[in-house]
C-alpha cells in the first residue's frame, strides 16, 4: 500500500498533468477565437441539451448516449473556461458572475429534466437540487466572511457531474441507476453542506480568538 507521502506525490503528479492539459487546451480554444464567456455559454447550452434528453425518459439507446456526450463535453468546457481566464488574464467580475449563474441554472435544468422524464422521483430530485445549490451558496456566503472553502467536502460541482455521468452510463444496463446516482448526490451534497458549516465555525472561532 502507498503511504501518505507517496499518495500526496501521486496526486500532485496527476494534478500537474491535468492542469497542463487544460492549459494547452485553453491555448487551442484561444487560437480558435473562443473567449472564456463563449466557452462558458457553450458548456451551459450542452448541459441544457443533456437535460432535454433526460426529459424524454431516455427510452431509446441513442438518447442515453446523447445525454452522456452532452454531459462530457459540457463538463469539459466548464473546466476550460477557467483555464483560459487564468492563462490569458481574461478573468473578470462579470465573467465570474456569468459562470456561477449559468452553473446554477444548468443544475436546475438537469434535475428538472430527470424528474420530467420520470427517471427520478420528485422528492429526490428536489432534495438533490436543493442540497447542490446549498453547497455553492454556503461557499459563496462564507467567502464574504473571509473563509475559503474550495475543495472542502465530497460533492463539489465536478464530483456531482461525475456521479451523474456514471449513473447515465449505467442507465444502459439498469433503469434504477439514475435514481441511485441522484440519491448519492443528494446525500453527499447534504454532508458537504454540514462539513462546510462546521469548517466555517472552526475558522471563525479561531479568528475571533486571535482578534481577542
Amino acid at each position: 500500500m502507498l503511504d501518505s507521502e507517496e499518495r500526496e506525490l501521486m496526486l500532485s503528479r496527476i494534478q500537474y498533468l491535468v492542469e497542463g492539459h487544460f492549459r494547452s487546451a485553453a491555448g487551442a480554444f484561444q487560437k480558435s477565437g473562443f473567449t472564456p464567456n463563449s466557452v462558458t455559454t457553450t458548456g451551459f447550452l450542452l448541459t441544457v441539451l443533456a437535460s432535454l434528453f433526460y426529459s424524454t425518459g431516455l427510452g431509446m439507446t441513442w438518447l442515453i448516449y446523447g445525454a452522456i456526450l452532452a454531459l462530457i463535453i459540457g463538463a469539459y468546457l466548464d473546466a476550460i473556461d477557467g483555464a483560459m481566464a487564468r492563462r490569458f488574464h481574461l478573468a473578470s467580475k462579470i465573467g465570474g458572475i456569468l459562470d456561477s449563474v449559468l452553473d446554477r441554472i444548468s443544475e436546475t435544468a438537469l434535475y428538472l429534466g430527470l424528474f420530467i422524464g420520470g427517471l427520478v422521483t420528485g422528492w429526490l430530485a428536489l432534495w438533490a437540487l436543493s442540497a447542490s445549490l446549498m453547497v455553492s451558496y454556503v461557499r459563496a456566503r462564507v467567502d464574504v466572511e473571509g473563509v475559503k472553502l474550495k475543495g472542502v467536502g465530497l460533492a463539489e460541482r465536478p464530483e456531482r457531474l461525475l456521479i451523474l455521468l456514471i449513473s447515465t452510463i449505467l442507465a444502459t444496463q439498469s433503469s434504477l441507476s439514475l435514481q441511485i446516482g441522484v440519491g448519492l448526490i443528494a446525500i453527499l451534497s447534504s454532508v458537504t453542506v454540514v462539513e462546510r458549516l462546521y469548517r466555517t465555525k472552526l475558522v471563525l472561532v479561531e479568528l475571533s480568538g486571535k482578534v481577542a
